[in-house]
């Protein structure tokens, strides 16, 4: 194990955001090994199941360290600013009132490298319900998330043009 008891906060930050990105590189890999070598697999629901199950999951650790006193949407907001979104992505979260939250995507780092790879755009509609769907559910289990859009979709009027998705969450 790392001895990170030894290490300065700028070590441990830096070695684990690597550690993170490593995964995040890998998961879209074999993600794209998957839709490649099986395509009925990588769409059936065996495998949107594990998108479940990583939100799930995640949340389930998040618990760990997030101030169990927070409710509401106070309480989804702490869970994604300590989540894979914000180690990776610019998100913006907006209160829309107390039940309901918007979560969007600006810049999506998956987005650019689809199209580093000569995509078109990274299809992550269906995975990304299902991933934040259980994510959501494990913080509050009324929880229900609503697409608005993922690419290629078009944006509806007022989302900014960097934003790649928006999602609402209701309670």
């Amino acid at each position: 194990m790392f001895a990170i008891e030894d290490w300065s906060k700028e070590k441990v930050h830096s070695v684990m955001r690597e550690v993170l990105f490593s995964f995040n590189y890998m998961w879209f890999l074999m993600e794209a090994w998957a839709r490649q070598n099986c395509p009925e697999k990588a769409q059936g629901e065996d495998f949107m199941r594990l998108n479940d199950e990583f939100g799930r999951h995640q949340a389930q650790r998040l618990g760990k360290v997030v101030d169990d006193k927070l409710t509401g949407v106070a309480r989804l907001v702490a869970f994604v600013r300590h989540s894979h979104w914000c180690a990776f992505e610019e998100i913006e979260l907006t209160p829309l009132s107390d039940q309901r939250l918007r979560m969007r995507t600006i810049g999506c780092t998956a987005q650019k490298a689809a199209r580093k790879w000569g995509m078109s755009h990274y299809d992550c509609g269906q995975s990304g319900l299902r991933l934040r769907t259980g994510f959501f559910k494990e913080v509050i289990p009324t929880a229900q998330v609503e697409r608005i859009f993922t690419p290629p979709e078009e944006k509806p009027a007022g989302a900014p043009d960097q934003a790649a998705c928006e999602w609402i969450i209701t309670i």
